[in-house]
């Protein structure tokens, strides 16, 4: 896909000398001008000498619901895109002799929340009133089933993206354009984990509970029996949302059976779960800023600028579903893709092995997989040398920032890595996290020099962690920055 204006003029790749027989004769490539090489070289040498760590942040079909030997089993969807590991502590004591009304599923802050069924939205606290428990603000959401059950979220997030502040807003909690009584189906991102109320001093995760026949408070002196029900078993039944997809969308419903309770409209606050303040009772409209072809993209959102950028360079395309889904996790293969469209998109009408009979570099990554023309460029120029013994690429593994870092260097010409740029980084000490010698050291430092790839505020660089959509687009529109004779950061 080409790109349009400055964008045209495409880097060539200066080979290093371990990369130049992944160089394809005759293929037009990356044209690096030589102002980014010199740039590369003194930036690194300079480094080397006065070297300071950069302080800016970076931020399927289920059975009907019936008893099984595990449990009772509801017919939804799981919560994730991907499933998580995670173990059934319901009915484990809490504080005030409360018990445990759900399950705790760990995952990163900023996790797409997905409706596990076709319902209605409530409860949600879009005028960040304050919890009782730390005076934070606390985000929760109670989908109302068209099933006849409930379905309780708790924990969102309430902190800036990259952060730990509390202060993050309904934005970073709930999907965008959410408010009560809003009509969802399952699959629909409706929010995003964090550690919001008493879980801020915990790991972040969503705390899911189930109540068949609706929610039903386990109060003090109340007749009735609590609703919640252990959703283990439901949760290990249900399959995910592509999964659910690709065998046809199957009916989930179907004998559904649940209590013969009347379903209540009126609730009273919840107390057998981690949540001590009551839910809200107005609602506010979020604020205008839709972006065209995405519905998951605001003009408010931090990535904003960088992201319009790569749009504009081909980088990130309009999606069948309209979703961009920033925060969701990126794999080895997306970020080639993204590599790729920034840095040598000319390339890409050219790699077909259905037009070209070339034999696919890498044995996992079959031409009818989606990535696989940006994969085939980036083999043949270098960008990417596969796992293991080089012959597989691992496309769907989720790329490490360090991974990150490397190929963003020999996209710009060299592999830090390796020779004397490596061997003398080993000197330095740049990141307290990132120890002297660490494969991706020589990396780690151009990128962070070059304020592409930087660490947090609290010195580190987090060479094996994982970056979401929104950072990775980040990065992209920094370096397309570069390229353009710009900054980076």
């Amino acid at each position: 896909m080409a790109a349009t204006g400055s964008n045209q003029k495409k880097i060539r790749l200066t080979q290093s000398s371990t990369d130049s027989q992944d160089k394809v004769p005759g293929r037009g490539g990356l044209h690096v001008p030589i102002w980014v090489a010199t740039v590369l070289l003194l930036a690194a040498l300079a480094f080397l000498v006065f070297p300071a760590a950069r302080g800016s942040a970076e931020t399927l079909a289920v059975e009907a619901a019936a008893t099984e030997p595990g449990g009772i089993v509801v017919p939804i969807i799981f919560p994730f895109e991907n499933r998580v590991s995670w173990t059934d502590t319901f009915g484990a004591p809490r504080s005030g002799g409360r018990t445990h009304a759900g399950n705790d599923l760990l995952a990163p802050k900023m996790t797409p929340i997905l409706a596990v069924v076709d319902g209605k939205v409530d409860w949600l606290n879009l005028t960040g009133k304050l919890s009782s428990y730390n005076n934070l603000p606390y985000y929760n959401i109670l989908l109302r089933g068209d099933d006849g059950n409930d379905y309780f979220y708790i924990h969102l997030n309430n902190d800036t993206p990259g952060t730990d502040d509390g202060q993050g807003g309904v934005q970073y909690a709930y999907a965008p354009g959410l408010t009560n009584g809003t009509r969802v189906h399952r699959g629909d991102v409706i929010g995003y984990v964090g550690d919001s109320g008493n879980a801020e001093d915990t790991v972040s995760h969503l705390h899911f509970e189930i109540h068949l026949g609706g929610y039903v408070a386990a109060s003090a002196g109340q007749t009735r029996t609590p609703s919640a029900i252990d959703p283990y078993a439901s949760l290990k039944a249900a399959p995910t949302l592509a999964e659910w997809i690709a065998a046809g969308k199957p009916p989930l419903t179907t004998g559904t059976t649940t209590p013969a309770t009347t379903k209540t409209t009126t609730t009273p606050k919840p107390t057998t779960t981690t949540t001590t303040v009551p839910k809200p009772t107005t609602t506010t409209t979020l604020a205008n800023g839709a972006v065209p072809g995405f519905t998951d993209v605001r003009t408010t959102d931090w990535f904003y600028a960088d992201f319009a950028q790569a749009r504009a360079a081909g980088v990130v395309t309009e999606a069948v579903d309209k979703r961009f889904r920033p925060y969701s996790q990126v794999s080895r293969a997306l970020f080639t893709v993204y590599l790729v469209r920034s840095m040598a998109p000319s390339e890409l009408d050219t790699v077909a092995a259905a037009e070209t009979g070339e034999t696919p570099v890498f044995t996992d990554v079959s031409p009818s997989y989606w990535a696989y023309n940006e994969i085939e460029v980036a083999a043949r120029l270098g960008l990417v040398r596969g796992t293991a013994d080089g012959t597989t690429f691992s496309p769907d593994q989720l790329i490490t920032r360090a991974q990150m870092a490397t190929m963003i260097c020999r996209a710009l010409g060299s592999d830090p890595n390796d020779g004397w740029a490596g061997t003398a980084a080993a000197a330095y000490l740049v990141y307290k996290d990132v120890p002297k010698g660490y494969w991706a050291q020589g990396a780690i430092l151009m990128t962070n020099y070059l304020g592409l790839l930087c660490g947090d505020t609290k010195g580190c660089f987090r060479p094996e962690e994982n970056a979401n959509r929104a950072q990775a687009i980040t990065m992209m529109a920094r370096l397309l920055r570069l390229l353009e004779g710009g900054s980076g950061s």
